[in-house]
């Protein structure tokens, strides 16, 4: 699986959840590379470094409690190198090989954290923090955050938080939905729709 630089997208955190039914030959495939766990499920790491950054990625299959044959993954990548589940160290490129055969799409939630420190050059897309200046008896003097839904009729389509930090370094979460196919660009495809949603919000000055 490649590699990506959250850094340069201002990235913290990711994570992708998806549902899907794995036949017992897949089944198979990755109990043969991965034992379960205490509480069955099965793990994947990988660390690396871009830059002096560290990175850390883990990948969690778990079998669902509800429907017969239906599994949920988990994928998270951070920049915080290796904090989490470091027990097993079998690759979540290996995992991605193994269920790339599902030859269709999957709906995955995603969401994604970034952070613009201080010294970073940004505009977003309403002024913050907004100041209070007419209101009779004042509960609060400052508005620091902000939160966005647009919807594709009833079906949420992206959910956008806009926050500053007591420091007044901004932070953005973004999670939406998005249909994926499993292979070795899976993160790149997920940061490509989270930035053109995240775009709309924050402009990036240079650094």
């Amino acid at each position: 699986m490649k590699h990506v630089d959250l850094k340069e997208f201002d990235i913290e955190e990711m994570d992708i959840t998806f549902w899907v039914w794995l036949p017992e030959d897949l089944l198979k495939k990755i109990r043969g590379v991965v034992a379960a766990d205490a509480d069955g499920d099965y793990l994947f790491t990988d660390s690396y470094k871009i830059g002096n950054v560290g990175h850390f990625v883990a990948a969690m299959v778990s079998k669902s409690k509800y429907v017969q044959g239906e599994y949920r993954v988990r994928i998270i990548c951070d920049r915080k190198g290796g904090r989490r589940w470091v027990a097993q160290r079998v690759s979540v490129g290996k995992l991605v090989e193994i269920i790339s055969s599902i030859d269709k799409e999957i709906v995955a939630i995603c969401w994604l954290k970034l952070s613009f420190g201080r010294r970073r050059r940004y505009k977003t897309i309403v002024s913050l923090p907004m100041k209070v200046t007419e209101m009779p008896e004042r509960l609060y003097d400052e508005i620091h955050g902000m939160h966005f839904i647009k919807r594709e009729g009833k079906v949420l389509k992206y959910d956008v938080i806009l926050d500053l930090d007591p420091d007044r370094s901004l932070r953005e979460m973004i999670t939406f939905r998005k249909a994926i196919n499993m292979n070795e660009s899976v993160l790149e495809e997920v940061i490509r729709e989270g930035m053109r949603i995240s775009d709309g919000f924050v402009s990036r000055g240079e650094r």
